[in-house]
């Protein structure tokens, strides 16, 4: 788009965007100064000492369901893909199902980082540190893609798309945000997730009444100018717009869904929000509560798609970004009228900026959490380091991830991220679920098998990754003028799921755990029965 028309209305119009972005930024610095006060124990800083209401729970585990890349992509998908982007919405309003089954066990082992949970069967350092291995491993790459996306995005609602611009909006707003996290921690992220919770759906259920009462269609007749302004009938509501329809592009299709179903609901920052439950009870409602906001805002997203389809078309939506990502804000743009108009898009840009900044928060807070407590306390200082030591440990070590985080998203800048998303969605899936059911429903697991779990199917999602084609060989990869691929899907997580079960499986059958695992897993699964206080 030029020059950012889209603010339209006046001279003063890009006014309102930075007005928004300021109180928003003022009002989030506030409140993680006040969450921070308390936090002087770890208890405090990683778990907010277990005291999270469950509806304030349920609204930060929606809030921590919905990054930047969740509202912003979707809308896209939809209107350029039809039938496959609604049905990656429906596999992402899945995950909080999986999430659900989880969240009282979880929350029952007393733990709140994935290596921590994974030391309840055996008590070897080795499970601490392939946890956060494995946390480090999903957490930064996908605040990378946080941090560009939210870059383009915050560039692009001021009015300015240069590669300067967005560049220096990725720098300072991962800056901020490394600010909010060493200071709020459990407390302050929960606090700005539950509201950007509120925020963000407050902002789609306004802009999809606007886009359907507003303009008096049916559904029926959304889905007709839908359709009419992305191809016809033909393409629009039958699969394979999106990877073709193939066999190739149907397995894609399918491993897509299988991701988005899977992999959303284990990321390290939900599983830190279970923990941060006041028990397991708790956990479970917040969990029940959630699914149903999330359920709700797919559906707008839905309605938000085919609103851009019909009103904006999908050449429009291609022609100013290929991706899509800029469908909100287009359809945003066709809607805006007068001084309502401009309110509106304000919103929406607060709530892009907002979304950003939550999701980035939370990442970096699991990732510094999974080096402060299970690598430095629990397998370097053997849990017994004081909690103003490991404190400052995880407030140096958000700095540290946060800063690493933002260069790569400076080097990347300009590159397609898609393959880091891939990868660190398939390795939630591969790895962490795999690892986590067999930990909570599996008195048989050994230490064996999780090492094989953790590592070799990290080692698995890695290597498909490199050699398939969203690194190399097409116009989207990270490498397109390269061609060193061999495997054909992008999503690889139809077959890394089940080598990650496989190989969980295979080596706790190969190598069974010890009497002192055996006697840990009795422990741990009357815990679970339980609950942990």
């Amino acid at each position: 788009m030029n020059d950012h028309t889209v603010l339209a209305a006046g001279g003063s119009a890009l006014i309102t965007p930075l007005t928004g972005f300021l109180l928003v930024i003022s009002l989030c610095f506030m409140l993680c100064l006040i969450a921070g006060v308390a936090n002087d124990k770890v208890a405090d800083f990683y778990a907010a000492e277990r005291s999270l209401p469950t509806t304030r729970n349920a609204l930060a585990l929606c809030g921590d369901l919905i990054p930047a890349t969740a509202l912003l992509s979707p809308i896209g998908t939809v209107a350029l893909s039809g039938y496959d982007g609604m049905a990656a919405a429906t596999s992402a309003s899945a995950a909080m199902v999986v999430l659900l089954v989880l969240a009282e066990p979880l929350r029952n082992t007393g733990r709140f980082t994935l290596g921590s949970v994974l030391a309840t069967r055996t008590s070897s350092r080795a499970a601490r540190i392939a946890g956060a291995v494995t946390t480090v491993a999903v957490c930064v790459p996908l605040t990378v893609v946080q941090l560009t996306v939210a870059g383009e995005a915050t560039a692009y609602v001021l009015g300015s798309r240069t590669p300067g611009t967005a560049l220096a909006c990725t720098v300072l707003g991962g800056l901020l945000i490394v600010t909010f996290s060493a200071f709020g921690g459990m407390r302050g992220t929960s606090t700005i997730q539950a509201g950007k919770a509120l925020l963000v759906l407050g902002v789609v259920t306004a802009v999809a009444v606007t886009a359907t009462a507003g303009q008096h269609r049916t559904l029926t007749e959304l889905l007709a100018h839908a359709a009419a302004g992305a191809g016809g009938p033909g393409l629009f509501h039958a699969p394979g717009l999106r990877f073709g329809d193939t066999t190739t592009g149907t397995l894609d299709q399918f491993s897509l869904c299988l991701t988005l179903a899977v992999g959303s609901a284990v990321l390290p920052p939900l599983l830190m929000r279970v923990g941060a439950s006041v028990n397991g009870r708790s956990a479970r409602r917040a969990a029940s509560r959630a699914t149903v906001m999330i359920t709700l805002y797919y559906g707008a997203i839905v309605l938000l798609g085919l609103a851009a389809a019909a009103g904006v078309g999908a050449r429009a939506i291609t022609a100013d970004d290929p991706q899509g990502n800029s469908a909100l804000l287009l359809l945003t743009n066709a809607l805006a009228h007068g001084t309502s108009g401009r309110i509106l898009f304000t919103a929406v840009a607060c709530a892009v900026f907002v979304t950003s900044l939550a999701s980035v928060a939370g990442l970096t807070l699991a990732g510094a959490a999974a080096l402060s407590h299970d690598v430095y306390a629990g397998a370097l200082r053997r849990g017994d380091a004081t909690d103003g030591r490991e404190l400052a440990v995880a407030q140096w070590a958000i700095v540290v991830l946060g800063v690493v985080s933002v260069l790569a998203a400076v080097l990347l800048h300009g590159w397609s991220v898609l393959f880091l998303a891939s990868f660190a969605t398939a390795a939630a899936a591969s790895v962490i679920l795999p690892a986590l059911v067999y930990t909570l429903f599996w008195r048989g697991f050994s230490r064996t098998g999780l090492l094989w779990t953790l590592y070799g199917s990290l080692t698995c999602c890695l290597l498909l990754q490199v050699f398939g084609p969203t690194v190399s060989g097409q116009p989207y990869s990270l490498l397109p003028g390269a061609d060193f691929h061999w495997f054909p899907l992008r999503n690889i997580a139809l077959v890394t799921v089940p080598v990650g079960f496989l190989l969980g499986w295979a080596g706790s059958r190969l190598r069974p755990g010890t009497p002192a695992e055996r006697t840990a897993a009795r422990r741990a699964e009357t815990t679970m029965l339980t609950g942990a206080r």
